[in-house]
């Protein structure tokens, strides 16, 4: 079909090729009816298939007049040929465009904001594009962009007669994951535009290999990387909001393409209001959130030299059947696995991929002056004129003043020790509560004691606005001014994961356990490992910890344990779980309840959970109030 340069197709004058692909190629031609260039896009009628693809390309432009789509002046049949003429724009591609490099966040929010708008409104007409790609956006000037395109667009309704069993129409790099399984969807656009999105502010795609395959395997197996190891100056709000638009699982992806570009325009201004974003000097944790049910079985012991509980009540646990039964997680066989969240990663895949998402970006560090090595008895000396000096001070000033000041405790309340490990005076706990009063004998902190670093991100949970959260319809939605976690089968643990990289941190959270058996916090999530920090109905909190691939097995840091901090049943709780390295310190309503130490994981994510333990077959958690802080 080459070689159609000087020839006519109706009233159009073929000058020279733009390009080709598949079976078609695209000219720049003269409308001599009109006196205007255009561009041509032509195919033979000797493949069925494709011929049948490009009417329908035609047809799908034609019936979507919309000022990003790049739309159809004439279709015309001219045997052998038939061609497809519209507007002819000499600027250049999204694709030629980022040769020079990614955009910056804002530019990446203009054009996603008119890719956005097109591509809503082909869905909103019952069209799906299924090639979003940067070829396939045309650019007028540096800030107007069309979708263009559409010869793999189908209809929302009814079946495809072109696709043949088997076989995958699209760009692999672009590709969904769920389009192994079933027909191109809504949602399968709304990730291809997620890898849009990432491309256009790293410059580089989230997978690549050799072969187109070999690509789209990946994006079936593997989790994204974080934008921001390509580009350390992406706040995590916009690696969240790019996670989740890449979610394996549908369910999790943003609804509508119009809620992705809200979402991403949220987060720009969330990152705004905070100033330019500087990545910690400590590695980021890549995103990988289990959601879904996790079967709840009976739970081991704790491990006790590694466990300190504040609480002097321990109470036996009181349950149905079974008094030695707890929530534990079960993770799902590899044919039948739990839903997932937008961020979930296969377990065993997570430590080939960690090592890399943890690498930092070196920063430029000032020369130092060069010393002159000190010889040994130099360096003795210096020594021991420190001691003299240190111990001087100890004697002289600090001792003195320690005195005094303990003096002062006694004469005015109960010296103690805050969890924190610093003197401190405690006050009884006095905890108001709508059916009573609760006084226990745990130390009571306030906020301030608890060891905290800079704020990371405030919520009162009320709604979704910045898309941080996982929502659905039946498990993990928000009602009433608050997030709801719901669960509607006996022994299940349902966690609600939230869309942010942390690693040390303090989680605070208003919970409350509307029906069930348990509602709290999981930290350092990833697949389905974590630890759970948990309350019950029985006024009962407890810690352990789940490894991924233990089955029914828990690690229990500490057993169920009565603390007279929790509220009765329906009662307002205020959770914190402070994780810092190795160290969990736990906290209920202004009180310090527990620590324990475990080093298994150092990383990971939050999420909130309610659970249920037999013969309870509903559970409902609500929660309000949420803050995440990075630990000092």
């Amino acid at each position: 079909m080459s070689g159609l340069e000087g020839t006519t197709l109706g009233r159009y004058y073929l000058i020279q090729p733009l390009g080709s692909g598949g079976m078609s190629e695209v000219y720049l031609a003269h409308d001599e009816l009109m006196n205007r260039d255009v561009a041509i896009k032509v195919v033979t009628s000797s493949n069925t298939d494709y011929l049948e693809r490009f009417r329908r390309e035609a047809e799908a432009v034609g019936n979507l007049n919309h000022d990003h789509i790049l739309p159809a002046y004439d279709f015309g049949i001219q045997e052998p040929y038939h061609y497809l003429v519209m507007p002819y724009i000499s600027y250049t591609t999204l694709y030629d465009y980022l040769l020079d490099g990614p955009l910056s966040l804002e530019e990446a929010g203009e054009m996603l904001d008119q890719i956005t708008s097109a591509l809503q409104f082909a869905h909103d007409n019952g069209i799906i594009h299924r090639d979003i790609k940067p070829s396939n956006i045309l650019l007028r000037d540096d800030h107007y962009a069309y979708l263009a395109d559409f010869g793999l667009a189908k209809a929302m309704e009814g079946g495809d007669t072109v696709t043949q069993t088997g076989i995958l129409l699209g760009t692999p790099e672009y590709m969904a994951p769920d389009l192994a399984e079933g027909p191109a969807t809504a949602s399968s656009d709304i990730y291809a535009l997620g890898v849009l999105l990432f491309e256009m502010i790293t410059g580089a795609v989230p997978f690549s290999a050799e072969t187109p395959m070999a690509v789209y395997w990946k994006h079936i197996r593997d989790e994204p990387p974080l934008p921001s190891q390509f580009n350390p100056a992406i706040p995590p709000e916009i690696d969240a909001i790019i996670l989740r638009a890449l979610a394996k699982d549908p369910k999790w992806r943003f609804q509508t393409a119009q809620d992705l570009a809200d979402a991403y325009r949220a987060a720009l201004a969330i990152s705004a209001s905070q100033g330019p974003y500087f990545p910690q000097t400590v590695a980021k944790a890549e995103l990988h959130i289990t959601s879904g049910p996790i079967e709840l079985v009976p739970i081991s012991q704790p491990d006790k030299k590694h466990t300190k509980v504040a609480s002097e009540q321990p109470q036996p646990i009181i349950l149905p059947d079974d008094p030695t039964t707890g929530p534990t997680a079960v993770p799902a066989e590899s044919y039948d696995q739990p839903e997932v969240s937008p961020f979930a990663v296969q377990p065993e895949l997570y430590q080939s991929s960690y090592n890399a998402v943890n690498t930092l970006v070196p920063h430029a560090v000032p020369r130092r002056k060069v010393l002159r090595r000190r010889s040994d008895r130099e360096r003795e000396r210096s020594v021991t004129a420190t001691r003299i000096i240190i111990t001087g001070i100890l004697i002289t000033i600090i001792l003195p003043l320690s005195l005094i000041y303990a003096l002062y405790l006694m004469r005015t309340t109960h010296a103690g020790t805050d969890p924190n490990g610093q003197s401190a005076s405690i006050a009884r706990l006095t905890q108001n509560h709508a059916t009573g009063q609760a006084q226990g004998s745990a130390t009571a902190i306030s906020l301030q004691q608890v060891a905290l670093g800079p704020l990371i991100l405030s919520n009162d949970l009320a709604q979704n606005s910045n898309s941080l959260w996982a929502e659905d319809a039946t498990s993990c939605k928000f009602s009433g001014g608050s997030y709801h976690v719901i669960v509607t089968q006996a022994n299940f643990l349902q966690p609600c994961p939230l869309a942010l990289p942390v690693d040390n941190v303090v989680v605070q959270v208003d919970a409350t356990l509307d029906t069930g058996y348990n509602t709290g916090i999981l930290v350092r999530l990833k697949g389905d490992q974590f630890y759970d920090f948990e309350i019950n109905n029985q006024r009962q909190f407890f810690f352990r910890r789940h490894d991924s691939g233990a089955n029914a097995s828990y690690h229990v840091l500490i057993s169920p344990t009565f603390s007279p901090a929790i509220a009765p049943t329906d009662g307002k709780n205020t959770l914190i779980v402070s994780a810092n390295g190795d160290l969990f310190k736990l906290y209920i309503n202004g009180t310090f309840v527990g620590e324990a130490h475990d080093n298994t994981y150092t990383t990971g994510e939050v999420a909130l959970a309610s659970g249920t333990l037999d013969p309870i077959t509903t559970a409902e958690g609500s929660f309000s109030n949420f803050k995440l802080y990075k630990t000092p």
